[in-house]
């Protein structure tokens, strides 16, 4: 039996646009949330206002998701602070010792992927009962339940609107962008089988590859909002997590692959592997079928059983690193039919069309444990800094404008920054600047002209609106947030109402302050200028690559120590990570000051940047498997000539950022190469009959695999180098 569960829809005479309807509903909502308070007599009804603006997201599950982590994130703090003014009522700088520690802990772990705003809250909503009670045990616990009703009084608020009244449900942008992400797979697999040995034809798996990763980001965003809001979704969550990581997975194959298209292109590959086209059809047939099933139609076919043939008689003429080239690529595109394979099945156990063949889901496989990262702890100093900075000024400079305030706004603040480190202080000058004069305008010249919660509640209500359909577009959160938040703060609407213009100047104060605070410590330790955080980023990232190369081949019989696999651990999580920071930075960086260099350059060497991080990853990860010992040690120096020519790029590009002319470092690499090819046609000849396994080949040539693909991606970075001026980088401006 199914309950059908239907919702309010007002008829109106004119269709109304999205943007207005979400508008209506903060608006109303905000002016319900202050009328209870107000009815109520609770102290600071803006409280239950911040609940209101902060939580109102465009669809009901992203906004239960938000409300959800405010609300936890309120109560946790409400913990924290009550603990921290109990045990340390009259020792301020233990005190602030404590508190200034549990926020920059909350700081680093709203860097993380999960629970951001729960973490903000948390951090944020300690700082305000702390400061708000200062040392007076019994006024924090009035404080802190006070709190703690406001938040949960706006969010109850909130959500009863969204749910009632004009419900934006994300189950449908869910299954659109499933079906988006799964088409666009489709579509990469086709374009990527095209420019597979053909090199006359125009690559266009670039493009494809960079919209499949901004679909993967859209799809996981709604997963996330559709679990809350779709009982159908709730339900199968393990299967639809599966499904986006087999997707992930999806994308790294297909970047990897791309990476072999050179040296695939040189081979007659049809030729070489004899049912390609078999093999590709049943893959493409698979693909569609996902869309199909993703679309609520059953499938029309099962999975056929393939396995990719081996030309044997024409791979004896080929080299040894043409070799390991095929061998890397039968490899991809075998995984390639295991992952096709994976997402039928998967999608098929979430439409339910084959209950027989329900697929048990496996867990994620556990990371490699807690590794820190430098960037979320630049954050953490910055916020830690701030936070100490105001509260040694309100101890020691007599009327500081904002006094105890003065703390809980360089707290917010400081967070919104480490969160976005990207964004300019001075971007957000003006958004806070319009909103205190916008609200002081309001205080002092229209309040106090009205005489009822009829006319307040209109006030609110023309004054929300207006800023939310204002503000709509997602590039202007951050104006339509703090516009409505700043508002109810000067506004300062109580039952017991009064009227300053110094009130609101102190605000104006107290903004200016922080604003000089954060314009000094973004720059400390080092520069915050987008083109600069870039370079160092980028240090960092070969200084990890040369770390891992050097690393190689250590004694597998020596056991590793913590510290080392703790290392090593660090180096390749900036491996992953450090391309999508520099891709986010990219994107600030004001090429008008950098002459000679065009924002598709620096998009052409974050390409190349990702094509190395995908090599370097294949590399370690053959390198990690049981190699024979025999091949290892008649290599053993042309490996170590390899591995010291591969640092010593790398080391230049840490120092330098230019690797030299791309055609002298392709000639050194190659006769490196070269050398090593015919070692190897030496030792083979050398090798007894039954030395070498099939397998023992089969894991070299895809180790030769890895290493050759190290080199090109070396090489062909060099080359997007070579057309920027990094001199001009690394000036210092005023």
């Amino acid at each position: 039996m199914s309950i059908e569960i239907y919702f309010f829809e007002p008829r109106t005479f004119m269709p109304l646009s999205r943007k207005a309807k979400e508008a209506i509903k903060v608006a109303l909502a905000m002016t319900i949330a202050y009328g209870i308070a107000l009815q109520m007599n609770w102290d600071k009804p803006y409280w239950a206002g911040f609940a209101v603006a902060f939580v109102s997201l465009a669809t009901v599950g992203q906004s239960f998701n938000k409300a959800a982590n405010r609300m936890f994130g309120t109560l946790v703090a409400t913990v924290v602070a009550l603990t921290v003014i109990g045990l340390f009522p009259q020792d301020r700088w233990l005190f602030m010792l404590i508190l200034s520690g549990w926020v920059g802990f909350c700081t680093y772990m709203m860097g993380g992927t999960k629970y951001q705003y729960f973490w903000n809250l948390s951090g944020f909503a300690s700082i305000v009962i702390c400061v708000s009670a200062g040392m007076d045990s019994a006024n924090a616990f009035r404080i802190a339940i006070l709190r703690s009703q406001e938040t949960g009084l706006g969010i109850l608020v909130y959500s009863l609107v969204a749910i009632l009244l004009w419900p934006t449900r994300s189950r449908g942008d869910f299954d659109a962008a499933a079906v988006k992400l799964s088409e666009t797979q489709r579509q990469l697999y086709q374009a990527s089988l095209e420019q597979m040995g053909n090199k006359d034809k125009t690559d266009a798996t670039q493009e494809l590859r960079t919209h499949l990763l901004q679909v993967q980001t859209r799809f996981g965003q709604l997963l996330e909002a559709a679990e809350t809001d779709s009982y159908e979704v709730w339900e199968m969550r393990q299967q639809w997590q599966k499904f986006q990581r087999l997707s992930t997975d999806f994308a790294g194959t297909m970047a990897g692959w791309h990476g072999n298209f050179i040296e695939l292109q040189l081979l007659d590959v049809k030729s070489l592997i004899p049912n390609l086209e078999t093999f590709s059809a049943e893959l493409d047939k698979r693909f569609a079928e996902v869309e199909r099933m993703l679309a609520g139609k059953p499938p029309e076919q099962q999975p056929a059983p393939i396995d990719l043939t081996l030309n044997k008689t024409g791979i004896q003429s080929m080299s040894h690193f043409h070799r390991a080239a095929l061998a890397v690529t039968r490899k991809r595109l075998n995984h390639l039919e295991t992952l096709s394979r994976s997402l039928f099945e998967t999608v098929n156990d979430i439409q339910g069309f084959d209950q027989k063949a329900k697929v048990p889901v496996a867990k994620p496989q556990p990371s490699g444990g807690f590794v820190f990262d430098p960037d979320r702890l630049t954050g953490v100093f910055h916020v830690m800094t701030i936070l100490w900075l105001a509260y040694l000024a309100v101890i020691y400079v007599p009327d500081i404008p904002g006094g105890g305030a003065l703390v809980s706004m360089a707290g917010v603040f400081g967070m919104i920054l480490a969160g976005t480190p990207q964004l300019p202080v001075s971007k957000m000058f003006m958004p806070v600047a319009g909103s205190v004069l916008f609200g002081g305008v309001i205080h002092i010249f229209v309040m106090p002209q009205l005489s009822s919660f009829y006319e307040l509640g209109l006030l609110l209500f023309a004054t929300i609106f207006g800023i939310c359909y204002l503000f709509a577009a997602p590039q202007q959160a951050l104006s339509k947030v703090f516009g409505m938040a700043l508002f109810i703060k000067v506004a300062g609407i109580t039952n017991q109402q009064t009227y300053s213009f110094l009130g609101v100047a102190t605000t104006a104060m107290l903004f200016m302050i922080i604003f000089l605070l954060l314009t000094i410590i973004v720059n400390i330790p080092f520069s915050a200028r987008p083109e600069k955080v870039f370079l160092r980023l980028l240090g960092r990232y070969f200084r990890s690559c040369g770390y891992l190369i050097h690393n190689m081949h250590r004694d597998t019989q020596k056991q590793e120590k913590r510290f080392d696999r703790w290392q090593k651990n660090y180096h390749k999580h900036q491996l992953a990570s450090l391309p999508k920071k520099l891709g986010v930075w990219a994107r600030f960086i004001d090429t008008k000051v950098l002459p000679g260099t065009e924002p598709p350059q620096i998009q052409t060497v974050l390409t190349g940047l990702q094509a190395l991080s995908y090599r370097m990853q294949e590399s370690l990860a053959e390198s990690d498997k049981a190699q024979s010992p025999f091949l290892l040690q008649e290599l053993q120096s042309n490996i170590k000539a390899w591995r010291d020519r591969v640092e010593e790029i790398l080391q230049r590009l840490t120092d330098e950022f230019d690797a030299g002319k791309k055609e002298t470092l392709g000639a050194r690499l190659t006769e490196i190469i070269d050398r090593l090819e015919q070692r190897i046609e030496e030792t083979l000849d050398k090798a007894a009959e039954n030395q070498l396994s099939k397998q023992d080949n089969e894991n070299f040539y895809q180790l030769l695999g890895a290493y050759r693909g190290v080199s090109e991606a070396l090489v062909d970075y060099a080359g997007t180098t070579e057309i920027i001026n990094w001199n001009l980088w690394r000036e210092e401006r005023f």
